[in-house]
């Protein structure tokens, strides 16, 4: 939800790693996403969820129905290939 989002300011060099450490016995996921040098920068998290997609695709539908309007779906997977599909 990119209205939960979460960023921060990396002051100096450092890994900054994105960790999924899930309910019950199931081992944690840890990805690296950048290694920083020198300055640093900035760092963005966010997520979604497949109900929040699912209503946001029907809402959609229904309101291009309703209004007799054409809807298209356009999807860049070529940088978030899990998140776009």
């Amino acid at each position: 939800d990119q209205y939960r989002a979460t960023d921060t300011v990396i002051q100096g060099s450092g890994k900054l790693k994105l960790v999924f450490v899930p309910d019950g016995h199931d081992e944690k996921k840890e990805f690296e996403v950048f290694n920083f040098t020198g300055a640093g920068g900035v760092a963005l998290s966010m997520y979604n969820t497949d109900e929040s997609i699912r209503a946001f695709a029907e809402a959609s539908m229904n309101t291009a129905y309703q209004k007799k309007w054409p809807l298209y779906l356009s999807t860049k997977n070529t940088i978030l290939k899990k998140y776009d599909g």
